[in-house]
């Protein structure tokens, strides 16, 4: 066995009893620090080297020990921030969770005007109107209307009664008018910008 492998095998050792030593309760950490422990020494014994050049391969050992937990725990860094990432983007940021929300109410209290005769309050409506018109103006109409299918896909799975059932159709009717309208135009737009050139 080489010095290289001998190096290796001493910082899997290392590695083997941080483990073992982080978690007393595990028995088969215990158990593999053991049978490594017991390797490394039969390696050292058949290699017959000299008390200086084992300590020398120790601290080679130590030294891929630290760098193999230098890359583990970087590699742990990376892992967290890109699952961050990735469950923010499947939650959505926090304009478009109050776009949907302000959307949904907007929709729900449509869906029960009639039947319980609730009246919102202006200032609520009137607050709602604005945010949703700043959202479509920041990000466009494009976006807006998936935020908007997505809450009426929402509201669709709850349990409505028949009339409201009548009157979300009506709302998912309108919202695709509204889209051809405001897409139907953007592309008139284009055509006409195209024409002049």
């Amino acid at each position: 066995m080489n010095t290289k492998e001998l190096a290796n095998k001493y910082a899997e050792l290392l590695a083997a009893k941080d483990k073992a030593t982080m978690h007393p309760d595990n028995k088969g950490y215990e158990w593999k620090y053991n049978q490594l422990s017991t390797l490394y020494q039969d390696a050292v014994l058949k290699t017959k080297l000299p008390k200086e050049k084992l300590a020398e391969i120790e601290k080679e050992g130590e030294s891929l020990h630290e760098q193999y937990e230098r890359e583990q725990e970087e590699a742990n860094q990376f892992k967290e921030t890109y699952k961050n990432n990735v469950l923010n983007n499947l939650e959505g940021s926090k304009e478009e969770q109050d776009f949907k929300k302000a959307y949904k109410h907007k929709v729900l209290a449509f869906l029960d005007k009639e039947q319980d005769e609730k009246q919102e309050m202006e200032v609520n409506k009137d607050k709602r109107n604005q945010q949703m018109e700043a959202f479509e103006s920041k990000y466009g109409y494009e976006k807006v209307y998936a935020l908007k299918k997505e809450v009426l896909d929402d509201i669709g799975e709850m349990d409505l009664t028949p009339s409201q059932r009548e009157r979300l159709k009506e709302v998912e009717q309108d919202l695709e008018d509204e889209r051809k309208i405001k897409l139907g135009k953007n592309k008139k737009k284009d055509t006409e910008i195209e024409m002049e050139m």
